[in-house]
């Protein structure tokens, strides 16, 4: 009868406790979880097996359903524990202890609200008269609404110069005037003339620019300063350097 007396104390117990709050140990997961929540973070630094004002607090406080219906919907919870007798991993105590040397705590219990970034807003110890003297510090604050900073203005693209295209110039028609033997080359057994455009040897024909047409021109006899020509069938001699 006493065990069923002291399982149904027990059980009362666990209901009059603030349900379905969570208190993290890390405080950058609570940075995270607060900007996508849109929370502030309420950090509690606390000595939970030798610290009497820290008992009382979780118990008068923390426990209770009217502080979890008031902190829910506001704030991200963060413990960070520093106990003289009860076991605690290594590495969560060092990360406490870093914790406290970062915000300069002097005494537990000590609550520092945060922004989402991590910021200082406000501090204060143990606050007598349960959830309703706790909340009253944290009312102002609970009430303001989280401003997130605009992002960055995107800098602006940057106007890309204009190509330029250089015209290729055209090029300059070559204008042959008269027919008019350029030069006369080669050995005297091979001997080729260059009459306008066209180079021709003995016996060969081609066509001539003159005077902006093409002339057939056909080649009979290479001479020492001249060339015998026939052109569009008329016979003519081409002096060297002279039209």
């Amino acid at each position: 009868m006493r065990s069923l007396i002291l399982l149904i104390l027990l059980t009362c117990a666990q209901l009059s406790r603030a349900d379905g709050l969570e208190w993290l140990g890390d405080l950058e997961a609570a940075k995270d979880r607060a900007k996508q929540e849109n929370k502030f973070i309420l950090l509690c630094f606390t000595g939970s097996d030798w610290c009497p004002a820290c008992k009382k607090l979780k118990s008068e406080v923390f426990d209770q359903p009217e502080f979890a219906d008031f902190a829910r919907p506001k704030f991200v919870l963060v413990e960070a524990d520093l106990p003289r007798y009860k076991p605690i991993g290594h590495l969560q105590l060092q990360a406490n202890k870093a914790l406290e040397q970062s915000f300069h705590v002097a005494s537990v219990p000590t609550v520092v609200v945060l922004t989402p970034d991590g910021q200082e807003i406000h501090r204060f110890g143990y606050v007598p008269g349960g959830p309703a003297g706790f909340i009253s510090q944290l009312g102002p604050i609970a009430k303001a609404q989280i401003v997130r900073p605009p992002p960055p203005p995107s800098e602006p693209e940057r106007r890309r110069k204009p190509v330029t295209f250089t015209p290729i110039r055209p090029a300059v028609p070559n204008h042959y005037g008269a027919l008019a033997l350029k030069a006369i080359s080669g050995p005297k057994d091979r001997r080729m003339v260059l009459i306008n455009n066209a180079s021709l040897m003995t016996g060969e024909s081609a066509k001539v620019k003159a005077e902006d047409r093409d002339l057939v021109v056909c080649c009979k006899e290479i001479r020492e300063d001249s060339v015998l020509i026939t052109c569009d069938g008329k016979e003519m001699e081409l002096k060297l350097g002279k039209q």
